[in-house]
């Protein structure tokens, strides 16, 4: 994609034996799901602030994935600019947030290119990070549903996430891509639709009664498409930068970014279709 030589002996980690990252992987799920969901219901500053945490951590991973290097004069133009742009979101300020966003990124751009020529890549952290957070907190400073679509968005990943490692590894059968990913499978990204869409049925059907079956149904189906297409995009960068894991952030789990690669992609939709709504709302 981008014609830099893959870096493995520096970025790559040593994978543990299958048993002890399971074990690594559930203690970190059991002490994570609890904060995501109470920050979820709490709203305010503390979901503000986990979420600004967790961008500014990225945009580290993503820099360090892309420049061969940490802490890199575009991390630190990034990260001040999402610190900023975080804190411009949590005062209802998404207008000038987006700016700061934008403007962070091509400092990144200028200050990259000027080390190491990789401008555009390291730019991409404003629009592919910073930008989805911001969405974010939008979503949850919704005054009506804010707290009921966040949840059903963290939700409704984990779910595709489930449906497509079930899937995949219950039914298997051609892989998509290797250029993509080796491993991810045909029957796995049905899995996460399927996911996603049963998800979306039972939180559609508690919240707002049957006569919206339909409706949350593929409203799920939709936020579980864009899970797993998040998963394949990260995955795809992954492979082309030579990377395995992107750090070794949470453990038995990888780097945020390797978390949240299906988030972003769903957060995105999930603003795209509440945008839409509540535009049809004002015209009709």
């Amino acid at each position: 994609m981008n014609g830099v030589a893959p870096a493995r002996d520096k970025l790559d980690t040593k994978a543990p034996s299958s048993t002890r990252s399971l074990v690594w992987r559930i203690a970190s799920s059991v002490i994570l799901i609890p904060l995501v969901l109470t920050s979820i219901y709490l709203g305010g500053r503390m979901f503000a602030g986990l979420i600004a945490f967790l961008c500014i951590i990225m945009v580290f991973e993503w820099t360090r994935m892309v420049e061969r290097r940490e802490f890199s004069a575009s991390f630190y133009g990034l990260a001040i600019g999402a610190a900023l742009t975080m804190f411009a979101a949590a005062a209802s300020a998404f207008g000038p947030a987006l700016i700061l966003s934008a403007i962070s990124g091509i400092v990144a751009f200028v200050l990259a290119r000027k080390n190491i020529g990789l401008g555009f890549w390291s730019a991409i952290a404003a629009p592919y990070i910073i930008m989805p957070c911001i969405a974010l907190i939008w979503i949850r400073m919704n005054p009506e549903f804010g707290r009921a679509l966040t949840l059903i968005l963290f939700l409704t990943v984990w779910a595709a996430d489930t449906g497509a490692f079930i899937f995949g590894k219950l039914i298997g059968g051609p892989k998509i891509s290797y250029a993509l990913s080796p491993s991810k499978t045909w029957a796995g990204i049905g899995g996460g639709i399927v996911g996603g869409a049963l998800l979306g049925l039972a939180a559609g059907t508690y919240l707002f009664g049957p006569a919206a079956l339909v409706l949350s149904t593929l409203g799920g189906g939709a936020l579980g498409a864009a899970s797993v297409l998040g998963d394949l995009a990260e995955s795809a960068l992954k492979r082309n930068f030579g990377v395995k894991d992107i750090s070794g952030f949470i453990p038995g789990h990888g780097g945020a970014l390797d978390r949240l690669d299906g988030m972003i992609f769903a957060t995105v939709a999930m603003t795209g279709g509440y945008f839409l709504y509540m535009l049809f709302a004002q015209a009709g």
